[in-house]
């Protein structure tokens, strides 16, 4: 997935960007979450092993807001 997808994908209210990392190989991805929500865990395809993994979060990358997102996508570009 694209960062700029990412990013444009995040709704109003306040989200949060996340880097989650397989348990397995250490493979990571980035998802969006609700900041109210538990901390992501979920099965996903590694795709260093070709395998189903548990991928858990281990960090915050950004705070996002629908007004914040455009400004983040606009500088990803230039």
């Amino acid at each position: 997935m694209r960062l700029s997808w990412i990013l444009n994908a995040a709704k109003g209210g306040r989200q949060l960007l996340v880097n989650c990392e397989s348990q397995a190989t250490g493979h990571r991805v980035m998802r969006i979450r609700e900041k109210t929500q538990d901390k992501l865990e979920f099965l996903h395809v590694d795709p260093w092993i070709d395998q189903e993994v548990l991928y858990k979060e281990t960090r915050k990358i950004k705070t996002l807001e629908k007004q914040k997102v455009r400004e983040l996508h606009l500088g990803r570009v230039a």
